[in-house]
Formats: structure tokens, sequence, C-alpha cells
């Protein structure tokens, strides 16, 4: 017995043995939404400025910060997601970033605005979503230069630093290794599959999770424990064509269980719940969806599927 607690204090200090992770990006809306289920929130987004190098003022801070506060008394983290896909020029244009990290000076200032924005709102930490640094350029190894100051400034305070990176394939050589040493955990957006494609597909089948879990843990060696696969909680209907929410598929007559409805493409049920079991038998630190206002808050709620699977 003693051995057998002995070890389980070793897994929990070497950060294996962990709570696994159900994390929602949220989008503001007036709409009702159910954070039942959630361990962490993912506040979305925070853009930075045309100069790269500051963050623009969050809109309603008065509702962030009182949403912060409610979810803190739920028992929640709440974390600011940076970036994302429109990152305020174009779908995917990433300047922005690339300005502000090509400079020592830019990176240091981006990192006291963002360390400003997380103590003001009250934020748990930070997370980078960049799409994409290059590979084989100069913004590969400013990106890990960047990472690396987030990290400690934010550690100083207590918080985390998490990243959300491409779901497998040439851009995700963008994130070096070593920038893994200097984020808590990654989150791995396994859906989009579809781009590029001459036929209509799945944008992410079950097939896809397993298929970015081997090339993050296989083939660039990040440990399981910092491994968060995503799953999402919306359709396309091929070649980048964004369908219905899942709500609004099951508001249409779709089944909560299947994956297919007039066309678009989706996760029911059955689907999520697999790739969260297969998330949870390897070890990974948990699952994270795109995004909590896409959900039911009935019975066929996919956070709440989640979570029974999660157990």
């Amino acid at each position: 017995m003693r051995i057998i607690t002995l070890l389980l204090c070793f897994l929990s200090f070497s950060g294996i043995a962990q709570e696994f992770k159900i994390i929602g990006y949220y989008m503001p809306t007036s709409e009702k939404v159910n954070f039942d289920h959630y361990t962490h929130i993912n506040y979305s987004f925070a853009i930075p400025a045309p100069s790269g190098d500051t963050l623009l003022p969050l809109r309603n801070p008065e509702r962030v910060m009182e949403l912060v506060k409610d979810l803190h008394k739920q028992g929640k983290k709440v974390f600011i997601s940076v970036g994302g896909w429109g990152i305020g020029d174009a779908p995917g244009d990433d300047t922005r970033f690339h300005k502000m990290a090509e400079t020592e000076k830019g990176r240091r200032t981006f990192i006291n605005s963002t360390l400003n924005l997380v103590k003001t709102y009250g934020f748990d930490g930070v997370d980078l979503d960049w799409e994409y640094p290059d590979e084989d350029s100069p913004s590969a190894d400013q990106y890990v230069e960047l990472v690396k100051g987030l990290h400690t400034a934010l550690h100083k305070e207590n918080k985390e630093l998490t990243a959300a990176v491409i779901s497998y394939g040439r851009k995700g050589y963008g994130i070096k290794n070593e920038a893994f040493n200097y984020l808590d955990w990654i989150n791995l957006m396994a859906y989009d599959d579809d781009y590029g494609s001459e036929e209509i597909k799945a944008h992410s089948p079950y097939a896809l999770a397993q298929k970015s879990i081997d090339y993050w843990l296989k083939e660039r060696k990040l440990p399981a424990h910092k491994a968060v696969l995503g799953l999402p909680y919306y359709s396309k209907k091929g070649h980048g064509q964004y369908g219905p929410s899942y709500k609004d598929l099951l508001k249409d007559g779709a089944s909560p269980y299947d994956d297919y409805w007039k066309g678009a493409f989706y996760n029911g049920i059955f689907t999520i719940q697999n790739k969260t079991r297969l998330a949870k038998d390897l070890g990974l630190a948990g699952v994270m969806v795109w995004e909590i206002r896409h959900d039911t808050s009935d019975e066929y709620s996919l956070v709440r599927a989640i979570y029974q699977a999660s157990k």
C-alpha cells in the first residue's frame, strides 16, 4: 500500500497523473450558455493591434469581468485566447504575429501587454492561437522565444500558458519541439481536415483524432500529458464550407447520434464519446471543444456526453 501511495505521489508531482480537462472555447454571446462540466474556459479572442505588439481592448469589459468572477465561483479556470484564424486582417493572415515576434522589443512589448490584460481581468492563463509560425523560417525560432518569455512572465504570477496547434502535417513544424518545454499543454485542433480536398468528406472523423495524436505524440514526441484533443461542435459541407452548428442541426431534424445530415458532416454523441475515451485511454491531458455556443443544453448535450465518457 505504501509503495502505491508513493507511486501516486510521484506521478502527481511529475505531472503525469492529473485531472482530465474539458476545455471549451467561448465566443461572447447574448444567448444563455451552459458552462456545466467544463473545467476550463478559453475566452475568445484577444486580438493583436495592427502593430502586433499590443492587444486591442476587449469588448464589454464589465461583462468579461463578471463572467470570469462567476466562472471562478463555479470552480473553473478561465484563459484568454489570443489570436485565432480571423486575427483582424483576413482569414488566416497572421502578419500581426510575425511583425511582433521578429524583434526582441516586439516580443517584450507583447508579453507586457498580455500580462497586463491577464491581471486586469483575473484570467488564469493565456492560450496562444497563432495560426501559424512557418516551418524552416525565422518565425519558428521566434515562436520559441515568444513562448519562452510568456512562460516566464506568466509562471511568475502562477498563471499558465497553452497553445492551439494544427492537427498534423507540415505547418505543425512551425511549432518546434523546444516550444513544448514552455507550454503547460497544447490544444490539437483535430478538425477542418477538408481543405484542398477534391472530394466532399468528413472534416473531423475518428480517424483524424488518431492521426493527430500519432503525429504529435509519436512523430513529434509531445508528452501525452501535455496533449489535449480537439473536438468540433460544428459541421462542414466540404471544401472549407461551414455548415450549421450541432444544436441547429438537431433543430433541423438531425440525429444526435449520427455524423451526417443533409450534406453536412458533424460529430454526434457516439463519435464525441469515442474520441474522449481515446484521449483518456492514451493518457492525454483532456479534450477541448470549438465552441461552447454550438452545443445544446438538454439530454443531447455534447459536453454532457464528454463528461460521461471521461469517467
